[in-house]
């Protein structure tokens, strides 16, 4: 059964071992394990990380530059902006990838007169080289909304005018809107503004574990009612706080599945084994048990299945449902 993953970052990897000299690194690193999970499709993003958050710009700019160098080599991946640009990966040796953006306090610094200029100017810009999908915060506030996480609290919670600007920006290139990392005003702020329906590409049940990053029931509704998906997050802390296993993680699937239906679920894994040997500025170790990496999907399908997931639910929530979303979104 093939997956597409709608969140990984697989892509500060690929920046940190090219900045060291290393080469072909998707191909020598990545493709081996995604192939071995079954992985057809994959949202990977840009992100500036934690010790790079004083000089966005430059960062953002040169982990673009590392992660196409080495895309640009690869005999596997496979980088596409719309559906049709696919291929199976089974048929063909390679992985789809849509890139996205996982942060956007660059945008402050984009070198146009106004922020208002700089949105207009970076969309375009960041649409001309293939990205389509966004997410506007990562654990921070910024010009253009608030999000969970941040070690000190904005002037006001929510979008701001000029994130509302930049929601009716991304509404007219048909990106993908991402809610994950906001917080609940940030959340009903986009949900309000966009005429599109949205993501949250990796967040769990926060019924089923009290973690902010997670998704009230309300919230869940809201992003189905509209036609949205809710990507299933692997990483411990949003799965279980005291006991985050393979079991726990799918009870965040059945509780979603039971409450808007099956169709409204895809994985969002965030898988980060491959993050620990880097300083980011934060250590980011953590992950549930039996599910600590890509090659371990197939178990957790199979174990879905026990659990009393359909072959067509499971091949939905597996891939489809990120397909259908994604040929509806990219126009």
């Amino acid at each position: 059964m093939k997956v597409f993953d709608i969140h990984s970052d697989l892509f500060t990897d690929i920046a940190w071992r090219r900045s060291q000299g290393e080469t072909n690194v998707f191909d020598r690193i990545h493709y081996p394990q995604l192939k071995k999970g079954g992985v057809d499709s994959m949202i990977c993003v840009f992100w500036v990380e934690p010790a790079f958050l004083q000089d966005p710009i430059t960062r953002f700019r040169l982990i673009f530059k590392l992660v196409m160098d080495d895309l640009r080599t690869s005999k596997h991946a496979n980088v596409c902006v719309t559906v049709d640009d696919m291929t199976d990966a089974v048929g063909s040796g390679k992985i789809n990838l849509f890139l996205g953006v996982e942060g956007m306090s660059f945008l402050e610094q984009w070198g146009q007169q106004s922020i208002e200029d700089n949105i207009e100017n970076a969309f375009d810009k960041l649409h001309a080289d293939k990205i389509r999908h966004t997410i506007f915060v990562w654990n921070e506030w910024n010009a253009l909304a608030s999000g969970t996480g941040s070690p000190d609290e904005p002037e006001k919670r929510g979008l701001t005018n000029v994130g509302e600007l930049a929601v009716k920006k991304a509404n007219d290139l048909n990106w993908v809107l991402d809610a994950s990392h906001f917080d609940e005003s940030s959340f009903w702020s986009m949900h309000n503004a966009s005429t599109q329906p949205m993501i949250a590409s990796h967040s769990n049940a926060f019924a089923l574990c009290s973690q902010e990053r997670n998704l009230t029931d309300d919230q869940l509704k809201a992003i189905a009612a509209r036609g949205g998906l809710i990507g299933l997050n692997a990483f411990s802390g949003f799965v279980d706080k005291a006991n985050p296993t393979l079991d726990r993680f799918i009870d965040h699937a059945v509780y979603i599945a039971d409450l808007v239906g099956p169709q409204h679920l895809a994985f969002g894994f965030d898988f980060l084994d491959y993050l620990s040997p880097h300083d980011l500025g934060e250590p980011f170790s953590s992950s549930t048990k039996c599910l600590e990496n890509v090659t371990k999907v197939p178990d957790l399908l199979e174990r879905m299945t026990v659990r009393g997931f359909s072959s067509n639910e499971l091949e939905g929530i597996s891939f489809n449902n990120a397909f259908d979303y994604m040929k509806k979104m990219l126009k």
